[in-house]
């Protein structure tokens, strides 16, 4: 679809979007080792239980369905859903319970600890979780072996703008403006000419995959860099407090 085409069909894609149940697009990145080698946080193993600290998301970059998440855009969802849950695969039933979340939150990270090679400071909306071996054995054995370093969001869309790079377009060429320079991967949103910004939406769990479209989604390694600064955080319930919600997905 054109730039002509996403313009004029603008709202009616934004509906779809908001009604959609996404799932995997694209491949692992070649970033995905760099950011599993240089990212770190919370990390506590024994014999039953793991506490790690996972990334739903990196805001700022543009993902394989053509999205680009604000920074924030979880933070009004996040102080409201007080049942967020760490799944795996997108699988919305009890016995796809990896671990339970003790904090979800966005903070600031920089660039370079994730590998890119930008300077400046981005945003992300990380988990700190403890994983369970009685949930899922082959899971909690992935996570203590290292080898998941890759996460996405369940969630719904709520506000989305398009941004386009073409001067005919005032409204959409003001959100390319505006955001362009700010994207880690300014280049591929170059390529296509334009990109969705996603400035809120609802979140309502995150799963382990094997390849999720923002590939900037890792286990972190332990102590946190000193980039990370706290922007917006809640503390999870306790299990008898959860319940089920409706979910849609963007992996």
């Amino acid at each position: 679809m054109n730039v002509e085409e996403l313009v004029k069909n603008k709202e009616e894609l934004i509906k779809l979007k908001k009604a959609e149940i996404k799932t995997v697009k694209g491949g692992l990145s070649s970033v995905t080792k760099s950011v599993s080698n240089v990212v770190k946080g919370v990390f506590k193993d024994n014999d039953t239980s793991l506490e790690r600290t996972i990334v739903g998301n990196t805001y700022l970059w543009m993902d394989s369905h053509d999205d680009v998440h604000a920074k924030g855009c979880f933070s009004k969802s996040i102080k409201e859903n007080k049942s967020i849950f760490h799944l795996h695969d997108h699988e919305f039933k009890i016995t796809s319970k990896v671990g339970e979340a003790k904090k979800t939150y966005e903070s600031e990270i920089a660039w370079k600890d994730l590998g890119i090679e930008k300077s400046g400071m981005t945003e992300a909306l990380f988990m700190d979780t403890e994983i369970f071996k009685d949930y899922n054995a082959q899971i909690f054995n992935e996570y203590k072996s290292n080898r998941i370093n890759q996460h996405s969001v369940g969630m719904q869309y709520v506000k989305i703008d398009l941004a386009v790079n073409d001067e005919e377009y005032e409204t959409e060429y003001k959100v390319w403006q505006d955001n362009i320079d700010t994207l880690g991967n300014s280049d591929k949103a170059t390529e296509k000419g334009f990109f969705w910004l996603v400035r809120e939406a609802k979140l309502i769990e995150i799963s382990a995959v094997l390849a999720g479209s923002n590939e900037l989604t890792p286990t972190m390694r332990e102590d946190k860099p000193e980039a990370v600064k706290n922007t917006s955080e809640i503390e999870e319930p306790s299990n008898d407090t959860q319940t089920k919600t409706r979910r849609k997905s963007l992996i």
